[in-house]
C-alpha cells in the first residue's frame, strides 16, 4: 500500500477518531445496586472521548469504573490505543476514589457531531430509527443495573450560534427525566472551549440553563486549551474539566465532600494547566514522558496486521527514551499520529531522528483539514525506508491558513521494528504581503521543556494589533495599542503603547495560564519616550479579583525618555490564585515599546 493510499485511509479514520470509546474486558455489573452508581454521558465529541494526549491513569483498565458498550454489556473502562479521553472517565475515576466500595457505571451515549435536534424525542433518522429511542434504551439498561445519579452533558460545538439552544435543551432534559421516571435527576452541562469562535456568546447563553432547567449546574471551561483543532480539549484540559464536573456534582448532591475534593481539584488544575502551557507545538518531543508508550502519539490506524507502539528506554538517539514501532505476527500497514498546535498559515521545519530495522515502508507525513473537515493539505515529508542506522531528517512545509486541524503521521508497512527520537518543530509565521519593507517576517518557536513563552511575545502574528495583549485598563485618559514594524528590539516588531490625546494612566496586559504556585522568571525589553512613569509587573488575584500578590518587575519614575532597557526578575506566585495578569503600565503622555517578553518556570 502506498503512502498516499495510507494518507487517504487515515483521513477516514480521523473523521471517526473522537467517536471511538475506550472499552476493556467484559465485566459483570455489581449485584448490590446501591453501591453501583450510574452516570449518563451525553453530547458531542468532547464527551465522546476525544482528548489527547491520553494520561497514563486511563491507559490501564480501572476495575472500579465500568462502561456500558453499544452491545448493552458492561466493560472495564480503559482508553485503548487509538482513542482519546473524556471528562466522564475523569469524573468516574475521582468519584470512585471519593467513594470507597462503590463501583461507577458510565452509560456512554455521546456521539461526535450529533446535533441537539437529532437527539430530540420524536425525531427520526432517514432510515426510520430514532436516536432518542436508542439513547433511552441504553439509559434504562444502565439504570436497571444500579442507582442512576446524574446526566453529564457536553455539547454545542456544532450549534454555538443557535439562540434557541437552551429551550431545546430544556425540552430534551424534561423528556429524558419523564421517560425514566426521575424528574429531579441532576443535569450538569459543560461550557464549550473558550478557544472557539462563538464560545463567548454560546457560554453566556448556556449559563441561562441553570434557571431554565431544574436541578442544573454549569461547568466552567475557563483557562482550558484545545489539542490543536480548535474544537476538542487537550487531554490535560480534559483532566481539569472532568474534575470540575465532579465538583459541581458534589456541590449539588454531596456538599460534605466538597472540602475533601477541593485540594485534589486545585492540584490537578495547577499541574495540568502548567503542562498545557508548555506544550507549544507537540507534547513530549524527546519521549521524556511515558510508561509503556510515549505520551502524545495517541492516534492509531491499522488496515493490516498488528503493531505495537512502545517507549524504548534501552535504544534511543538521545536519552532517556525513543518511540519504537514493532510489527507482531507478520506484515502490517498502518499509522500513528498526533495533532499539531498553532501551525495554520505557517512555514514549519520538522526535524527528527529515525532508525528502521526491516519495514519496507517508513514515512513521515502531514495532513490537514479545515473547519468543515475538508482536506486542505496532504504531503509526504520523509522516506526512511533505508535508514538502517540513526539518520537525521529535516523538511520544511507551508501549512495552509485554512488547515485548522493539522496532523503529523508516522506511516509503516511491512514487517520489522523502527525507532523515532528527537522530534522538533520550528515555526516561521507568515504575514500579509501588504507589510511595507518586507515580504515575510519570521519568528521561531522551538519546543522547550519547562519554558512558558508569553503569548505573542515577539509580535509575529499577521495582524495590525499584537494579539493576546488585549487587557486594557485606565484610571485616567485613554491609550492606543499597536504593533510597531519599525521600532523593535528584535524583528519583526514590538508592542507599542501610545497615550491617546492627552495624559493617560493605565496598562495593557495578558492573562498567564498554568503558573499559579510557580516561581516564574520574567524577562524582556522596554523603551519609552515622553512618559513620566513606566512599569512591568505581575498581579495574582482570587476568583473575585481580590489582589493576592503584586510582584514588581520593572519600574521607572521621573525619566521622560529611556532607550532599550532589559528587565529580568523572579517572582513567586501564590498557589491559590485563580487569575494572573502581566500588565505593562504607563503614566503621562508619550509612547512606549515592549519586546521579547518571556516567562520561564524556575525550579
Amino acid at each position: 500500500m502506498s503512502v498516499k493510499t495510507i494518507l487517504i485511509s487515515v483521513l477516514s479514520a480521523i473523521s471517526i477518531f473522537s467517536s471511538i470509546h475506550g472499552y476493556g474486558q467484559e465485566a459483570k455489573a455489581p449485584a448490590d445496586k446501591e453501591n453501583f452508581h450510574v452516570f449518563i454521558l451525553l453530547g458531542e465529541s468532547n464527551m465522546a472521548n476525544s482528548g489527547t494526549p491520553v494520561l497514563f491513569d486511563y491507559m490501564k483498565p480501572n476495575p472500579n469504573v465500568l462502561v456500558l458498550g453499544n452491545n448493552l454489556r458492561w466493560n472495564t473502562s480503559v482508553v485503548n490505543y487509538g482513542a482519546g479521553m473524556g471528562p466522564g472517565q475523569v469524573f468516574a475515576r475521582y468519584y470512585a476514589e471519593l467513594h470507597p466500595g462503590v463501583t461507577v457505571g458510565l452509560v456512554q451515549c455521546a456521539k461526535a457531531g450529533r446535533l441537539l435536534k437529532d437527539l430530540s424525542k420524536g425525531t427520526a433518522n432517514p432510515d426510520g430509527t430514532s436516536n432518542y429511542d436508542s439513547v433511552l434504551e441504553k439509559i434504562k439498561t444502565g439504570s436497571n443495573c444500579g442507582t442512576l445519579k446524574a446526566i453529564l452533558w457536553h455539547q454545542g460545538e456544532s450549534e454555538s450560534a443557535d439562540p434557541a439552544y437552551v429551550d431545546k435543551l430544556k425540552s430534551l432534559v424534561k423528556d429524558i427525566r419523564t421517560d425514566i421516571g426521575q424528574p429531579d435527576l441532576p443535569f450538569i452541562a459543560g461550557e464549550i472551549g473558550r478557544f472557539g469562535a462563538n464560545a463567548k456568546k454560546f457560554n453566556e447563553l448556556l449559563a441561562g440553563s441553570k434557571k431554565a432547567i431544574p436541578s442544573c449546574s454549569v461547568v466552567s471551561s475557563e483557562g482550558l486549551m484545545d489539542l490543536g483543532d480548535i474544537v476538542n480539549f487537550s487531554g490535560f484540559s480534559v483532566e481539569v474539566l472532568g474534575s470540575r464536573y465532579l465538583m459541581e456534582y458534589l456541590k449539588m448532591k454531596e456538599p460534605a465532600l466538597v472540602a475533601d475534593f477541593k485540594q485534589t481539584l486545585d492540584d490537578t488544575t495547577k499541574k495540568m494547566l502548567a503542562k498545557d502551557t508548555v506544550w507549544i507545538t507537540i507534547p513530549n518531543p524527546s519521549m521524556t514522558e511515558g510508561e509503556s508508550r510515549p505520551m502524545g502519539w495517541d492516534g492509531k490506524w491499522v488496515s493490516k496486521g498488528i503493531f505495537e507502539v512502545v517507549r524504548d528506554s534501552k535504544i534511543f538517539n538521545t536519552g532517556p527514551a525513543s518511540l519504537r514501532l514493532e510489527s507482531t505476527n507478520g506484515p502490517v500497514t498502518g499509522s500513528i499520529y498526533q495533532t499539531l498546535r498553532n501551525v495554520a498559515g505557517k512555514k514549519i521545519k520538522i526535524s527528527c531522528k529515525v532508525m528502521n530495522a526491516g519495514f519496507s515502508g517508513f514515512a513521515l507525513s502531514l495532513i490537514g483539514m479545515d473547519g468543515s473537515s475538508k482536506q486542505v493539505l496532504q504531503k509526504n515529508l520523509i522516506n526512511a525506508r533505508d535508514a538502517t542506522e540513526w539518520t537525521s531528517y529535516t523538511v520544511e512545509v507551508d501549512v495552509p491558513p485554512t488547515s485548522t486541524n493539522t496532523r503529523l503521521l508516522i506511516n509503516i508497512s511491512g514487517e520489522g521494528r523502527a525507532w523515532v527520537d528527537d522530534v522538533s518543530i520550528e515555526k516561521e509565521i507568515q504575514i500579509a504581503d501588504t507589510v511595507k519593507d518586507t515580504a515575510k517576517e519570521t519568528v521561531k518557536e522551538v519546543q522547550k521543556e519547562g519554558t512558558v513563552l508569553a503569548a505573542n511575545s515577539t509580535m509575529p502574528e499577521k495582524y495590525d494589533k499584537p494579539l493576546e495583549w488585549n487587557g486594557i485598563w485606565t484610571s485616567q485618559g485613554s491609550l492606543k495599542v499597536a504593533k510597531d514594524l519599525k521600532i523593535f528590539k528584535s524583528p519583526p516588531s514590538s508592542l507599542r503603547i501610545d497615550s491617546d490625546n492627552g495624559f493617560v494612566d493605565g496598562c495593557v496586559s495578558q492573562e498567564l495560564k498554568g503558573v499559579a504556585g510557580k516561581k516564574v522568571r520574567v524577562k524582556g525589553w522596554v523603551k519609552y519616550k515622553g512618559f513620566k512613569k513606566c512599569s512591568v509587573g505581575i498581579g495574582a488575584y482570587d476568583s473575585s479579583w481580590k489582589l493576592l500578590k503584586w510582584g514588581s518587575i520593572f519600574y521607572k519614575d521621573g525619566v521622560d525618555e529611556l532607550d532599550w532597557t532589559y528587565f529580568d526578575k523572579v517572582i513567586d506566585l501564590p498557589a491559590g490564585a485563580d487569575k494572573i495578569n502581566l500588565p505593562l503600565g504607563i503614566t503621562g503622555e508619550g509612547s512606549a515599546w515592549f519586546d521579547d517578553i518571556e516567562i520561564g518556570i524556575e525550579k
